[in-house]
Order: C-alpha cells, then sequence, then structure tokens
C-alpha cells in the first residue's frame, strides 16, 4: 500500500512545491511589505530577483524533503522495510 503512495509520490510533490510557492510568497510579503518581485515585470533588476528566487527554492525544497521523508517513514513502519538506499547519511 504504502509503496503504491510513493510511486504517487510526483504529483503529491508538484503540491507540496506549489504550497512552498504560496507560503514563500505570504512571508516575502509580511517581512519586505512588499509582492515578490517577478521576472516578467519590466523594472525588476536581478539583484532584486536572487533573493526572492533564493528564499522560494528553499521553502520548494524544504517541502518537498518533508513530504518525501514523511512518505519513506510512513512505508517503512507500514511494510518493514525501507524504500530507497539505505546508509549512514554521510
Amino acid at each position: 500500500m504504502m509503496t503504491l503512495l510513493l510511486k504517487a509520490e510526483l504529483p503529491i510533490l508538484v503540491v507540496a512545491g506549489i504550497i512552498g510557492q504560496k507560503i514563500a510568497a505570504k512571508l516575502w510579503s509580511q517581512l519586505f511589505k512588499s509582492a515578490v518581485p517577478d521576472t516578467a515585470q519590466e523594472n525588476v533588476r536581478v539583484a532584486q530577483l536572487i533573493p526572492a528566487a533564493v528564499f522560494e527554492g528553499t521553502l520548494y525544497k524544504l517541502a518537498r524533503m518533508a513530504i518525501d521523508r514523511g512518505l519513506r517513514v510512513a512505508a517503512a513502519k507500514s511494510e518493514g522495510t525501507w524504500i530507497g538506499k539505505t546508509g549512514q547519511g554521510e
């Protein structure tokens, strides 16, 4: 059952990415009191876009990692074996 859920991981991760993007936009607007700079805007400098991209990418990766790890831990508890690589986390 859980391996089936892991095979359906891509749509779940896409949703996680969308949620991470929305959270990043909300946090950005609260922290900097402005909308997230957009590449489609004519007068936005690259220096403004880079921090926004790093911030958004970090939250996207964090959401993906949390969901992926949670699915793997749930699968391991359910089926008794780890799905994926094993090792010491070097």
